[in-house]
């Protein structure tokens, strides 16, 4: 029997099921959650777990104020609350997170008309959090130590501070630790991105799972990496640095916030990676996913209007030949 398929968007037909999607995603997920706990701080275990719990409560408040009655949270919920606390520091202070965590369920899912523009609710917490606890977003904390910020840093951030690249291949297999100069500590970043070869081997895992689509993930590490060479930065380091991979696999590919089309989806990935590269050259923060994807995110209309009318205009011309 012929898999179902839905028409999502104009020439586009997609037969992934969006509950397998989920499910595989909290999967691998879980997979760089226990990763870090096990790793690094076996404490973070806890703290995933509670923000899971914390965002199925908010899923359900919400259902109860709105309809009167419980409903069970929705999948995509777990989802959003997995990659929150998977980018942010592991001991930022966890009332800080769950404020992000409320705005990424309330106002970036649950108030948000299933037929307007979305933007991806994790980012939006997170934007919350960058505005809101800027000092907080940018602590990394070794377990069970009280360091300055200000003498610790990530690689990414070390760069940002000193233009001192970490070893790309150290980088890879999550190998972070020890000093530079005496000045900082090197501490792991968030616990998603500390081990961009498991995150690299999920995505596969999805795509080959008939999970995800690969395309905006691809075309975001190609415009990453070709901004990365434009701006004379080291393209290696870069590549295993900061939330490269993980974002490659878990945040462009959103279908809600992403456009549709397969043409808008490889160009909304192609714009993301080379507006991060270009906000790690010139940003505040060391990371510019946030940003880059977010406005991509509004971009994804126009980016599918695009690809309708070069499909058009194609087929217009195709009629015409002579036969």
């Amino acid at each position: 029997m012929a898999s179902r398929t839905n028409l999502v968007s104009p020439f586009l037909r997609r037969g992934l099921d969006a509950r397998g999607m989920m499910v595989g995603m909290m999967i691998c997920l879980t997979l760089n959650a226990a990763h870090f706990a096990l790793r690094y701080d076996p404490g973070f275990a806890l703290r995933y777990l509670l923000c899971l719990a914390l965002g199925g409560a908010l899923d359900l408040a919400y259902s109860l104020l709105k309809d009167g009655r419980p409903a069970f949270p929705r999948a995509s919920t777990f989802v959003t609350a997995a990659l929150l606390v998977l980018s942010v520091p592991a001991r930022m202070p966890g009332w800080q997170v769950g404020a992000g965590l409320l705005v990424a369920v309330w106002f970036g899912k649950r108030m948000v008309d299933s037929r307007a523009l979305r933007l991806n609710p994790m980012l939006l917490g997170r934007l919350f959090m960058m505005i809101v606890f800027a000092d907080s977003i940018q602590a990394w904390l070794p377990p069970g130590t009280q360091i300055d910020a200000l003498s610790s840093a990530t690689p990414l951030g070390l760069f940002a501070a000193e233009r001192v690249a970490y070893s790309p291949l150290q980088l890879l297999l999550g190998h972070i630790g020890g000093d530079w100069e005496g000045l900082y500590a090197l501490l792991p970043g968030s616990p998603g991105e500390v081990l961009p070869l498991l995150s690299l081997a999920c995505g596969a895992a999805l795509v080959l799972g008939g999970i995800a689509d690969w395309r905006p993930g691809v075309f975001y590490l190609l415009g990453f990496a070709l901004m990365v060479f434009l701006l004379d930065m080291p393209l290696a380091f870069h590549l295993a640095a900061g939330s490269t991979a993980f974002t490659a696999v878990y945040i462009v590919s959103d279908p809600r916030s992403m456009p549709g089309s397969k043409f808008g989806r490889m160009a909304a990935g192609l714009l993301a990676g080379a507006g991060n590269a270009a906000l790690r050259k010139q940003g505040f923060f060391p990371e510019g996913v946030v940003l880059a994807v977010l406005a991509v995110n509004l971009l994804s209309p126009t980016l599918d209007r695009l690809a309708f009318a070069a499909r058009g205009l194609a087929l217009r011309r195709a009629a015409r030949r002579p036969k």
